[in-house]
């Protein structure tokens, strides 16, 4: 399991984790728990690849049987909300290994 921190602030990106509450651009961003828990995965792991089975076993459960395009499907979420702000490009694709979040 990763250590948790309380706050991020990426300049254009905050996330707070004791009011859940996700900024971009000084506007409040909604989040469902799953986006807002990869979200805060991906900030606690700034610049590192991360595989698809990695973040499963560390943001879900890590017994549970997901199908397997479970984390595409939230990623592809936070990427939309996020390109309402254009900072959609925050999330990268590693080919045939995961994502990588670099703001």
């Amino acid at each position: 399991m990763y250590e948790r921190k309380k706050y991020f602030d990426f300049g254009t990106l905050k996330l707070d984790i004791s009011s859940r509450e996700f900024i971009i651009s000084n506007e409040y961003v909604p989040l469902r728990n799953k986006e807002f828990n990869l979200m805060e995965y991906f900030m606690n792991n700034v610049g590192k690849v991360l595989s698809r089975t990695q973040i499963l076993e560390d943001v879900w459960d890590r017994n549970i049987c997901c199908p397997t395009n479970t984390v595409d499907v939230h990623v592809s979420n936070l990427r939309q909300k996020l390109a309402l702000f254009n900072c959609n490009k925050f999330i990268r694709t590693v080919h045939c290994i995961g994502y990588i979040f670099s703001p």
